[in-house]
């Protein structure tokens, strides 16, 4: 399991020592000029917090600052981002995945190229395997979260699909682009849906999963994968992040 952290904010909605992230991501997320970071025992929380931010925030000469403040929520043990990627859109097209347990990356996925696809495809063949993915952790007890950059693709299974499934795989003002893929997909949310997590997440900040998923989706495009598989060699994971995003 990963270690536990403490949340030092000095400059927030509140200010003070916390236990978890998600609490404190609600405090600084879009405060102006928020100040904090994380220590590994609460002692040294607790004398960083005393010393104020100055002394404990001071940037680093050379070092690349980070674009996201976006952590891991530690309630889950398994993180699964997803992502697909189109050039054109509509035109070759291809998905990504990668996976973290325990906060630590442990696997990644590439494929589903189309020579004739599109973004839409693309991120919901991304979030299909994300969820069959999704279905054995779950089945081993581990707690799962999925998280994906498209609105499209998680509103489809959350909030759309059920009234899809009681038209007919329709929409209400007809036709449903992709309704044989979403009907698949929709089979597979509904045996995790109680116990699944799916979070959207920013494209192209700087969270390491969502940028790895994506730069899987451009490897699947460029050498035309049409299998879902295991990405076993070729690019180490610093290599892979200096690609240029899609």
């Amino acid at each position: 399991m990963a270690k536990h952290k403490y949340y030092v904010v000095w400059v927030g909605r509140e200010t003070g020592i916390f236990t978890d992230w998600p609490t404190t991501q609600k405090l600084v997320s879009g405060f102006p000029k928020s100040r904090f970071k994380s220590y590994t025992t609460l002692e040294t929380a607790k004398i960083a917090f005393r010393s104020g931010p100055e002394e404990n925030t001071k940037k680093k000469p050379g070092k690349r600052i980070p674009k996201s403040v976006f952590e891991l929520d530690e309630q889950f043990d398994v993180h699964i981002f997803c992502d697909g990627g189109c050039d054109p859109n509509p035109g070759k097209s291809g998905s990504g995945v990668a996976v973290y347990e325990s906060g630590v990356l442990s696997a990644r996925y590439y494929g589903l190229y189309q020579p004739m696809g599109t973004n839409n495809t693309a991120e919901l063949n991304a979030l299909h395997q994300s969820m069959i993915l999704a279905l054995d952790f779950l089945d081993k007890g581990k707690k799962v979260q999925i998280l994906a950059d498209s609105t499209y693709a998680i509103k489809a299974m959350t909030t759309w699909a059920a009234d899809w499934q009681r038209r007919g795989w329709k929409r209400k003002s007809g036709e449903l682009i992709n309704a044989e893929l979403i009907a698949r997909m929709y089979e597979t949310y509904l045996l995790i849906k109680p116990r699944i997590n799916i979070l959207h997440v920013k494209a192209h900040i700087g969270i390491e999963g969502n940028e790895l998923a994506d730069r899987l989706s451009l490897l699947a495009i460029t050498e035309q994968e049409t299998e879902f598989k295991l990405y076993e060699s070729g690019l180490n994971v610093p290599d892979m992040l200096k690609m240029q995003s899609g």
